[in-house]
């Protein structure tokens, strides 16, 4: 097993946003994360990749135990991260900023780091753009530069927030394409996301978080079937939702963003 969290908590004054948290991911799997705005996901996410520690539970990685190991040692040890806001160094041309990836993320020199910057951005289509200073760059140029920034770490877990966020029905598939081939390469992936149908494409289990606990669990399938799932994530007022058909597409009401 590549990842083991084990009752995983964190709480903020006296709010808990993540409760008790468990997640097993298996090399070469996509686990999709949804649930409604504040739901704890991002939250989530900032534990497996230490940006934040835990109050208590366990998170292994590949059977060693990392609960409280800083967010540059996890990354060295394999663990890939986008955010839902793009992050990128915007003085910085495009090619500079997932070179930082290869060299400071997975620790290659010189001609390999290189190598790896130039397949990163080819993957992601941002090679016509190295040259190009990442603060000129579009939003939506911008999420694909988050995702080549984390790829050119070498992830062996990549942390997928929101990663399909702003892009257009017709840009959809090249990303969904991408993130298949890493996880088909043998990455293990964890996806939080609104636009369901991305995740559908890819997600091998999915699980839904309420108020920073788990609500199901399992195939994608049946976990947007479950009724409470239904409620507190889609809404009971939503017609027809009795399986994957019925799943809504991006700009059929959805929320947008995590707030969590």
């Amino acid at each position: 097993m590549l990842l083991s969290v084990r009752g995983l908590s964190r709480s903020f004054g006296g709010l808990t946003v993540v409760d008790d948290v468990s997640l097993q991911v298996e090399e070469g799997t996509a686990v999709g994360v949804v649930g409604p705005n504040g739901a704890g996901k991002t939250t989530l996410l900032n534990l497996l990749d230490g940006v934040l520690t835990a109050d208590a539970g366990r998170i292994e990685l590949d059977g060693r135990d990392v609960t409280r190991a800083p967010a540059a040692q996890r990354c060295r040890a394999g663990v890939g991260r986008t955010y839902q806001t793009p992050r990128p160094f915007s003085g910085m041309t495009v090619f500079e900023n997932v070179l930082v990836g290869a060299v400071h993320g997975a620790g290659l020199r010189k001609g390999a780091a290189q190598r790896r910057a130039l397949d990163c951005l080819g993957r992601t289509g941002l090679l016509p753009r190295a040259n190009e200073l990442a603060g000129d760059l579009r939003l939506l140029d911008r999420k694909r530069l988050e995702l080549a920034r984390a790829l050119a770490c070498g992830p062996r877990l990549l942390l997928l927030d929101e990663i399909a966020g702003g892009l257009t029905d017709a840009e959809l598939p090249e990303l969904i394409a991408i993130v298949r081939e890493v996880r088909d390469g043998g990455t293990a992936v964890v996806w939080i996301e609104h636009i369901v149908h991305a995740l559908l494409e890819v997600a091998d289990r999915m699980l839904c978080l309420a108020q920073g606990a788990v609500l199901a669990e399992g195939d994608p399938a049946g976990v947007l079937a479950d009724a409470k799932v239904r409620e507190v994530y889609l809404g009971s007022s939503v017609e027809g939702l009795g399986g994957v058909a019925a799943v809504p597409a991006a700009g059929d009401g959805l929320p947008t963003g995590d707030g969590s």
